[in-house]
């Protein structure tokens, strides 16, 4: 059994994933009879030979996978907590985003944690403690299938309900990430140029400015914008260079840089593989890059269930799963950034309507450019903050590095201005890539790798159709 062997966890996240996927159709079966069948029939589909003790390592793995269901099952099947009313509340104001036309405010309740507010103005900024009565109630149903579902998007980020806020007024504030947050994002719009600031804004607290993000989405490098496995590995990969291998200093840069940054999906994901290797060092062990995604992905998903629905948190994982699975099965560099965007077109194009071809071309070399200009701007950004002398002028010369990238991306975009929308043959292509490289990776024999394409590709479209 490969999968058992090399890489258990990933037939963990597979089950767990079929049942979430399919628990609006399934109901509670989902979790009683497919995960396990799943988990099951992955072994299976992977057994090339006996290894000693597997068939006690396999019976561990699947009650752990039970258990795990059973966990991710009683989260969705939980009823929404009961409509409440505040009176003389208190609470920290977490995010504010734009929300349509109008704000989305997070509020953090002192005793019944988050809701989400809506507004058309945004009253209080990110930080501010305030007071105030008001009328919880749950989210709207979804009417149809392709109706956007407001529950789980917000759920997936431990919201519980919606809120009616009156007589809201500021209060005297006390400490908080999200005023820290706050006041750091006011320091940099106000000290740094503003491309600089947008990147930084971006890459040090996950703020994504608009106009900014449209343009990635054209050139096809949005990755670049959003906290992930590439900003945290760029900060190790830092940290290291300069104090080497120390697991302890090294974890608690690790998990203060993805809390500043709002803890996302993909920055949670890359932290927990991160974290993993780290921890494998300690105790003299190797780790396989794809057990370690396919860990952190597990551990997502029995913390937080309704991940599953977040964009941020497919892509992170099916990327990084192609990107360790290639390396590992020795592919070259110059395949894996073709390779990462057909494995991501299903869930781009569905979500965007679109991919555009200039990103394929981009990507070669985008990651590569912006780990130096990140560097160097975050380098240039910590005097600008202290007000070194002459920093001012250091700034200058990383807007030009930014500003450059949008010559060259405009450049390429103007030659290759197509994009591919959403077609089920390419869909198809793409879910079968993800696996055929996991397969490779386990060293499978052209005919398993066949059947097992054919029955998780027929999994995961199952979803869609």
């Amino acid at each position: 059994m490969e999968i058992l062997r090399r890489s258990p966890m990933l037939a963990v996240l597979a089950s767990l994933t079929a049942g979430i996927a399919l628990y609006d159709r399934l109901g509670v079966w989902a979790f009683v009879l497919l995960v396990p069948l799943t988990f099951a029939g992955l072994m299976f589909l992977s057994y090339e030979r006996d290894l000693p003790g597997q068939w006690e390592i396999f019976a561990f793995t699947l009650i752990f996978t039970v258990i795990c269901s059973w966990r991710v099952y009683s989260v969705i099947s939980s009823p929404p907590p009961e409509n409440a009313v505040f009176v003389a509340e208190e609470g920290t104001v977490t995010d504010v985003r734009e929300w349509g036309r109008i704000y989305a405010l997070v509020v953090e309740t002192d005793s019944r944690g988050k809701y989400v507010t809506f507004s058309h103005f945004a009253d209080f900024m990110k930080g501010t403690r305030i007071k105030f009565d008001g009328v919880t109630r749950d989210f709207r149903p979804k009417r149809n299938a392709s109706d956007f579902d407001e529950g789980r998007f917000w759920r997936g980020r431990d919201v519980n309900g919606i809120m009616t806020m009156y007589n809201a007024e500021e209060i005297p504030g006390r400490f908080s990430l999200a005023l820290m947050r706050y006041k750091l994002s006011r320091k940099l719009t106000i000290y740094t140029p503003n491309l600089t600031s947008s990147y930084l804004k971006a890459s040090w607290l996950g703020e994504r400015d608009k106009s900014l993000n449209d343009k990635h989405r054209l050139w096809g490098t949005s990755h670049l914008l959003a906290v992930s496995g590439f900003h945290v590995g760029v900060v190790m990969m830092v940290m290291m260079f300069y104090i080497g291998r120390k697991t302890l200093i090294l974890t608690v840069i690790l998990w203060a840089y993805i809390f500043l940054t709002g803890a996302a999906a993909s920055a949670m994901r890359a932290g927990l593989m991160i974290q993993i290797w780290l921890c494998a060092g300690i105790f003299g062990r190797k780790s396989e890059a794809v057990n370690s995604v396919a860990c952190a992905g597990v551990i997502l998903l029995i913390y937080s269930p309704f991940l599953f629905w977040d964009i941020g948190f497919r892509l992170s994982v099916i990327a990084a799963l192609t990107i360790s699975a290639m390396i590992q099965a020795g592919y070259s560099w110059l395949m894996v950034s073709p390779a990462v965007s057909l494995v991501t077109f299903p869930q781009v194009a569905y979500t965007f309507g679109g991919v555009p071809l200039v990103g394929v071309i981009l990507n070669l070399f985008a990651p590569v450019y912006f780990s130096f200009a990140f560097t160097i701007a975050s380098f240039g950004g910590i005097l600008r903050l202290i007000n070194f002398p002459l920093s001012n002028y250091f700034m200058m010369t990383v807007e030009g590095i930014f500003i450059l990238w949008e010559k060259i991306a405009g450049a390429f975009l103007s030659a290759v201005p197509y994009a591919v929308g959403w077609n089920y043959f390419t869909a198809w292509t793409g879910c079968g890539a993800v696996i055929f490289f996991v397969c490779r990776y386990l060293e499978l024999a052209p005919l398993r790798t066949a059947v097992i394409m054919g029955v998780v590709g027929f999994m995961a479209f199952s979803v869609f159709m």
